[in-house]
């Protein structure tokens, strides 16, 4: 039911002219709408409670019980109005805890493909494989609060300069205006990794300012003693994940068994040297692991490798 079709509806109850049909979708839309009513559609507390009055007099009239038939349609009538909003408060309530949480919504993406949404704030979300991430239901303080609780995202942030955006990855902040850039968070392989594409931001902790990051720049934190790495890398495969794509060009084994660890969440074991080896690929990302392997497999040299997997445990070995 549009603007006008309501509009039409409450001055018809003001003439006295609505049906009881029409009364019925009318408390219906006044509960919806509760908010926005004061707002876009001029109704005064009185006229809202004798809405409600006159359809609690057709639920529970005051006459004599109808017959049987009458009744039965009466209150299918009723439910119909009324399971709708029933359910969705429902939904809102008690969803399970892992969805909503003292005020803050979770949002997980548990495939191989990338996720797309907006905030609170309008703010765009994209996220990767296997990746989680937190925020309030509405953005009401001084700051705007995303935490990154494993995996990666890449955000294009709505400017709001007196609303700072911050996510949040191992008490690692990034800090921003109005930009776009991405974060990501595997424990396996580093605390926090940060790529801007467009815009500055800052990425710093409570005790220790990181960086200051411009385009196509790049800062690595590991989560043990491995010194920070900041570099320049080439957007445009960096972010080839945002397009649901894998791309390599001339990586180390190191290198191919962390994107398979982020795309797949798999365990890895090998005992080759994970610096050597040159591989270069470009794959749909939602392509199935064992085509995946079986590309790898086919491509590699120096050294040419062999996957085995067992229990999602992924063992990559030298192929003579």
């Amino acid at each position: 039911m549009d603007r006008s079709t309501l509009l039409h509806l409450i001055e018809k109850f003001r003439r006295g002219q609505c049906t009881a049909a029409e009364e019925q979708l009318l408390h219906r839309w006044l509960d919806l709408l509760e908010q926005d009513a004061g707002s876009y559609f001029p109704l005064s507390a009185e006229e809202k409670r004798r809405i409600r009055s006159n359809m609690l007099k057709h639920i529970f009239p005051l006459s004599e019980p109808a017959p049987r038939r009458v009744f039965f349609r009466t209150w299918m009538k009723v439910a119909a109005v009324l399971l709708p909003l029933v359910a969705a408060g429902a939904y809102y309530l008690w969803q399970p805890a892992g969805n909503r949480h003292n005020g803050w919504l979770t949002q997980q993406n548990q495939t191989a493909q990338v996720q797309q949404f907006k905030l609170p704030d309008s703010s765009l979300v994209i996220l990767g494989a296997h990746t989680t991430i937190r925020f309030p239901a509405k953005y009401t303080g001084p700051e705007r609060i995303v935490k990154l609780l494993g995996g990666k995202a890449f955000f294009n942030v709505r400017s709001l300069p007196q609303q700072p955006f911050i996510v949040e990855s191992n008490g690692i902040r990034t800090t921003v205006l109005g930009t776009s850039f991405s974060v990501a968070s595997y424990k396996e392989l580093y605390a926090c990794r940060v790529t801007v594409m467009t815009g500055r931001v800052k990425v710093h902790t409570g005790s220790n300012n990181y960086s200051v990051l411009n385009p196509a720049e790049r800062i690595t934190i590991p989560g043990g003693k491995t010194p920070v790495l900041r570099d320049t890398i080439s957007l445009a495969d960096n972010m080839a994940w945002t397009r649901g794509e894998i791309v390599l060009r001339n990586a180390s084994l190191q290198e191919l068994i962390q994107m398979l660890r982020e795309q797949y969440a798999v365990n890895t074991s090998t005992s080759l040297d994970i610096s050597e080896g040159s591989y270069t690929l470009r794959l749909p990302a939602n392509m199935p692991l064992r085509g995946v392997l079986d590309v790898i497999e086919k491509i590699s040299y120096k050294p040419k490798i062999h996957f085995t997997m067992e229990n999602n445990q992924l063992s990559i070995h030298q192929r003579q």
